[in-house]
This record gives C-alpha cells, sequence and structure tokens, in this order.
C-alpha cells in the first residue's frame, strides 16, 4: 500500500490558521475531495490525516473525515499531553479505529525543554501504553 503520511485537511479561517500567509495558495479549505484526484494521480492508495490545529474538536472532526472517506487510512491528532487527565482523552478517542497517533507541534512551545517536563514525559507514556504513536 502507497500512502500521504502527512496530510492536512480543514475549512479555512484566518483566526483558526493565523499562519498561513494571504498569498499561498493553501489559504482555502482543503477537504477530501480534493486530495482525491491528486491521490489518483499519483497511484496512491490513502493518506494519514494529520492535525493542523491543537485542538480536541479538530481531531474529532478528522476522525470523522476518516470515517467517511476510505481514503483516509489514519488519522494523527491531538490530546493535551500535559493535562492531568491526558489518559481520559487518549480514552475518549479509543472507539476510532484510524487513530494511528497524536502529535504537538513543540516548535509552537516558549520553553526549549517541554518535552522534558514531567507532565509531558507522562503523556507520552499514556501514548505509547495506547499502541499510538507520537509524531
Amino acid at each position: 500500500m502507497r500512502i500521504d503520511a502527512h496530510q492536512h485537511f480543514w475549512r479555512y479561517d484566518a483566526v483558526e490558521y493565523p499562519w498561513i500567509a494571504p498569498h499561498w495558495p493553501i489559504r482555502q479549505d482543503y477537504l477530501p475531495d480534493d486530495l482525491a484526484p491528486l491521490l489518483s494521480e499519483c497511484r496512491m492508495d490513502g493518506c494519514i490525516a494529520v492535525q493542523a490545529r491543537q485542538s480536541l474538536e479538530e481531531t474529532y472532526w478528522l476522525l470523522k473525515l476518516a470515517e467517511q472517506h476510505s481514503m483516509i487510512v489514519g488519522v494523527v491528532g491531538w490530546v493535551d499531553l500535559c493535562n492531568d487527565h491526558v489518559a481520559d482523552q487518549l480514552d475518549s478517542l479509543a472507539g476510532y479505529s484510524k487513530l494511528v497517533g497524536v502529535r504537538h507541534v513543540v516548535q509552537d512551545e516558549p520553553d526549549d525543554e517541554f518535552m522534558l517536563r514531567n507532565e509531558f514525559q507522562r503523556g507520552i507514556q499514556a501514548v505509547q501504553d495506547r499502541g499510538l504513536t507520537y509524531d
């Protein structure tokens, strides 16, 4: 199986995606129906949808898209890895078979040692305990 291992989908909103510059061609909605012909043209079998915003809301949205579009073979979502209830957040996503991992955009963190924090390490352990990847 040939897959695009890192694909973003969104309904464009300037407030939610402030990093998208006005002149960029991606400054618009980008949904599975936009990607499907390109995957086909490149003879790809599917993709992994990866979160573009750090919110549980977006993670659930991506998982619902994955249920509706067979070309989305996996989802890398987001949970608050430093939250005391990270295990509960992960468990709430356990019913979605296409959840394959989580990520946190660490370059946006002001603390250069963010990934060394005990609470972050606890979150990573919770991810590992559930057989998910950290991207």
